[in-house]
């Protein structure tokens, strides 16, 4: 695992909250895999009941993410879209 101060990798995967804590100078975007906004539904269930904002910002830091440039992100994005 890389260490915290070492900067971001195109194409790296980790935890969200690994990856967006780390240097970024070639300003890569970190993306969910799946899209967080699709888990959270199920990880609501498990819990049986709502998450608080901290608890669902804890829940992201841990969704397995890829850092991308900015244009594959756009074109994963709008390929999202299209699935929906």
């Amino acid at each position: 695992m890389p260490s915290p101060t070492e900067p971001l990798k195109l194409n790296e995967v980790g935890a969200y909250g690994d990856l967006i804590g780390r240097p970024n100078p070639d300003g890569f975007v970190v993306l969910s895999l799946p899209p967080f906004e699709t888990l959270l539904p199920f990880i609501v269930r498990r819990r049986g009941r709502e998450l608080t904002p901290d608890e669902i910002e804890a829940e992201r830091k841990r969704v397995p993410s890829i850092a991308l440039t900015k244009d594959a992100a756009e074109q994963l994005a709008a390929e999202r879209a299209k699935a929906v």
